[in-house]
């Protein structure tokens, strides 16, 4: 079974047994199949909405699933919203006709109670149980990156047994090693027999391309090429993908602008309070196919913000943002009026974030492929923005955009599905 399937499996069961508690402690067995009739549809529909709640705070990600203390406080902040939801759906929407309270209180605590047991069991079962050995071959920093982060995280489920320079050392390896890996760094010495025989023998080979995607979700820009970008990434998506997103697009865009227009309105005044200056920021980005198109923004910025010209964003510490500015860029209002170039179709919900011509022209310079962005439409939001840091150097926007790669690579609605609820999650706890 899949890890992360299983980890999912882990909830749908431990809910299952909070609820069956539930039903013993509150009704008892006089009226215990009373009580399962009643109560079952709702609560299975409520179990479907809190997964999906953990998935959304990243809680089937085997990276994270470390547990340390960011992790802890995602997993209650998940808990919370489960608990809203249910009182959403049970108190706002009373569809069901029951108003379960302190059920719904009980059903909380013992679902996170069995939830983080069985994640500490997970855990330990993955780190230390199940797992493949791995062996390395090779020496390039991607490589010596993708070590580091195996052995960090055990719960991936790999244990490097060996790192070898040179395939001729695997001499020493023996094939019976049950569910051998060998990851092959694209520098190291051509394949030869063997490789061939090792594989023949069942042993998994890939290459530090793959293993990346299949372990830190991203590309290395550095090992891809032309043969690559031709078989793995296609510039259209089937007709049913590109109808939902066009439809999300322009409703959720919409939606956004009606809901926050009061916000947005209240915001515009006191930007235009503290300097008198424009409340607006309208700024050149590069679109699709290399089109400029304006991006438009409430103004957190000084009036001379740039006045010796285009520099990287510090994010919220930036020196040159206003009082006005901190407080709108703390709660992500300022990017509120970018619902206006969804609506113009100049961005998408989801895609690789659209840089300015100063920094594209530099990039393009400095980052193999860099040019792959534009094959697609640029997003409000995307894979690389909740994978990674602020970039403000070239390196970070390196690594920005291998993930963005991934995404380009992999995009598919239920992707940008997720990447538009983690967004959400983001903007309500940072």
């Amino acid at each position: 079974m899949n890890r992360t399937w299983l980890i999912v499996f882990g909830d749908v069961a431990s809910f299952i047994i909070s609820f069956i508690i539930l039903i013993l402690i509150r009704f008892g067995r006089a009226d215990y199949l009373y009580a399962i009739n009643m109560h079952s549809t709702p609560f299975s529909i409520l179990c479907l909405f809190w997964i999906f709640i953990f998935y959304i705070f990243g809680l089937y990600d085997l990276v994270t699933i470390k547990p340390t203390i960011p992790y802890l406080k995602r997993w209650i902040l998940a808990l919370v919203s489960s608990f809203t939801i249910g009182l959403l759906l049970f108190y706002f929407a009373p569809i069901f006709g029951i108003s379960p309270k302190l059920n719904l209180v009980i059903q909380v605590v013992l679902f996170g109670f069995f939830s983080f047991l069985f994640r500490r069991f997970i855990y330990t079962l993955f780190a230390k149980t199940i797992t493949q050995p791995v062996i390395l071959i090779g020496d390039s920093t991607y490589l010596f990156e993708l070590k580091k982060t195996i052995e960090n995280n055990p719960q991936v489920g790999l244990t490097i047994i060996e790192h070898f320079k040179s395939i001729s050392e695997l001499d020493s390896i023996h094939s019976s090693l049950k569910d051998l890996v060998i990851i092959l760094d694209k520098n190291s010495d051509s394949p030869d027999e063997r490789l061939l025989n090792l594989y023949k023998q069942g042993v998994e080979i890939i290459d530090t391309a793959r293993s990346y995607e299949k372990y830190l979700l991203k590309i290395p820009v550095t090992y891809i090429d032309m043969s690559f970008i031709i078989r793995n990434i296609s510039i259209k998506k089937d007709i049913i993908y590109s109808s939902l997103t066009f439809i999300i697009n322009k409703i959720f865009a919409l939606i956004i602008l009606i809901i926050t227009s009061p916000l947005l309105l209240v915001s515009a005044i006191f930007i235009y309070k503290y300097d008198k200056g424009p409340v607006f920021y309208i700024q050149e980005r590069v679109g699709l196919n290399n089109k400029i198109f304006k991006l438009y923004k409430l103004r957190s910025m000084m009036l001379d913000a740039e006045k010796d010209g285009a520099k990287w964003s510090t994010g919220v510490n930036d020196k040159r943002v206003t009082p006005v500015g901190k407080i709108i860029r703390k709660l992500h209002i300022d990017e509120i009026p970018q619902m206006i170039n969804i609506l113009n179709g100049d961005l998408s919900l989801v895609g690789p974030r659209p840089e300015r011509p100063e920094f594209v022209s530099l990039l393009e310079t400095s980052i193999p492929h860099y040019k792959l962005r534009h094959i697609i439409r640029p997003g409000f939001t995307g894979w690389a923005q909740i994978k990674y840091r602020y970039a403000n150097t070239i390196e970070d926007s390196r690594e920005k955009f291998e993930y963005d790669l991934y995404y380009i690579k992999n995009r598919n609605i239920f992707i940008d599905i997720g990447i538009i609820m983690r967004t959400i999650q983001i903007i309500f706890t940072h």
